[in-house]
């Protein structure tokens, strides 16, 4: 029996209530396995301590038959991500958050809610497709990433189940859009998310005699005129991006001239190739400054996940399966804002899609955040048509490659 909509609203309403943290995703990832275990669906064996992934296995043959036993081979995998952000909630929602100190106000809340209701659809149509779909419902987005703590989806691709997927595809809220509309872009529709840290070191002194020391004050002021002026060289003036400069510290008492000055930012990049320049210049630039003002320089460059880059192919796909489901396609929001689902799209192509939810009103990853929920459905909807077209479509790739021999 199709679900209703206002059970789909009464979960999400809980999953509102309950925000937790990257990898503290405890509640969370429980009540999202009791959903889908009492709906039939298989939940695979991951290792994973939060967020799962499920699988639902198509039984239609290739030849248009019914069975238990049947197993396409095609797979593709959608994704929801699960964690909240560690802010107080001032939405004055009937059901706010019960969790002091968080609030899912980024919408992964939504963002898991249409990837569970595309995973029970999908559940109640396999007798209608053949093939697997796989259901990400992932945690730690919004994580600081670290070596030894890395993003979500790094730490679910690490499991090997996604090994056999041939195409991502996921969703999230936005503010940017009105419900019933879809942001759907080929190419990148997110930036790469990099950080930069310099540490310049000369030699203190006395602030009445700054000729018996090297000040690093000096060379950090050039640095940093520099530094932002980089984004407008050598660059596609087409190519989004930006460096930002974040925090400048130097020295303690104002009568003394330190050793050292600190610097750190970050640089968002849409293209690769922009962000091997941007790394390259500004290495250079922190090198040549140094000396010029004969200090020393320690630059250090942390990678966070790549750009978001949408196949064209697939973006054509998520049009078809958003009007199938009542949502007008439009461009997607530019933002240079990271989504370490880029890293699935590394493994395989598809496309990630921004779903209206009004409220722009309520900045995202603000304390009076929350999506208007009669967005839901049809987004749910869109994904789990999106799994069902793209099953259909490798199908077809092999029906073709076939005829061609």
């Amino acid at each position: 029996m199709p679900l209703r909509d206002s059970q789909l609203h009464e979960w999400y309403r809980w999953f509102h209530q309950h925000p937790e943290p990257s990898y503290a995703e405890v509640e969370t990832t429980a009540k999202i396995a009791d959903i889908l275990r009492n709906h039939g669906v298989t939940i695979l064996d991951t290792g994973l301590s939060t967020g799962l992934v499920a699988q639902i296995q198509g039984t239609r043959t290739a030849a248009g038959v019914t069975s238990p036993d049947a197993t396409g081979h095609h797979v593709v995998a959608l994704r929801g991500d699960i964690d909240a952000l560690p802010i107080q909630e001032q939405t004055g929602l009937p059901y706010a958050s019960l969790n002091p100190g968080y609030l899912h106000g980024c919408g992964h809340d939504f963002n898991l809610m249409v990837a569970l209701a595309a995973a029970l659809e999908l559940q109640e149509k396999r007798s209608e497709f053949a093939g697997t779909v796989k259901v990400i419902f992932q945690p730690a987005e919004e994580v600081a990433a670290t070596k030894d703590t890395p993003t979500g989806a790094v730490a679910v691709l690490r499991t090997g189940v996604l090994d056999d997927v041939e195409a991502f595809f996921g969703t999230h809220d936005s503010n940017a859009l009105e419900p019933g509309r879809i942001g759907i872009s080929d190419g990148p529709v997110s930036g790469a998310v990099d950080k930069f840290s310099i540490t310049i070191t000369g030699q203190g002194s006395h602030a009445a005699h700054p000729d018996a020391g090297r000040s690093p004050i000096r060379p950090l002021i050039g640095l940093a005129q520099g530094l932002e002026s980089l984004a407008s060289l050598d660059l596609d003036p087409t190519h989004p991006r930006v460096v930002s400069i974040t925090h400048i510290e130097a020295g303690s008492t104002w009568n003394v001239i330190p050793d050292k000055a600190f610097i750190e930012g970050t640089v968002r990049t849409a293209y690769s190739e922009d962000r091997r320049v941007l790394h390259d210049r500004i290495r250079s630039l922190t090198s040549g400054v140094a000396d010029a003002w004969s200090v020393t320089a320690d630059f250090h460059w942390d990678y966070g996940s790549p750009a978001v880059v949408n196949d064209a192919n697939w973006a054509q796909v998520a049009e078809q399966a958003a009007r199938e489901a009542g949502l007008e396609p439009q461009s997607s929001p530019v933002t240079l804002g990271g989504e370490d689902f880029s890293y699935y799209l590394d493994h395989a192509p598809g496309v990630f899609l921004h779903i209206g939810v009004g409220n722009a009103d309520r900045p995202m990853h603000g304390p009076t955040f929350y999506p208007q929920l009669d967005a839901l459905v049809p987004a749910g909807r869109t994904l789990s048509t999106l799994a069902l077209l793209a099953l259909r479509k490798l199908r077809n790739q092999d029906d073709a490659a076939l005829e061609s021999r």
